[in-house]
């Protein structure tokens, strides 16, 4: 797989930083990625106590 074309860490953040500009600016409805956000963050924390534990977290 060739990832020579694939942005590193600074322009990914540097990306997520226009884009918030670009929401506050022209004042964009984040709900949808706050939510997708929650979720992503819902899913690692079941991860981890699902490690802790050694037990299936139903989320």
């Amino acid at each position: 797989m060739n990832l020579a074309n694939e942005p590193d860490h600074q322009e990914l953040c540097n990306r997520e930083q226009r884009f918030f500009q670009q929401a506050i600016l022209e004042d964009i409805d984040l709900s949808s990625s706050m939510e997708d956000a929650v979720n992503s963050l819902r899913i690692a924390l079941a991860c981890d106590e699902a490690v802790k534990t050694k037990q299936t977290i139903l989320l």
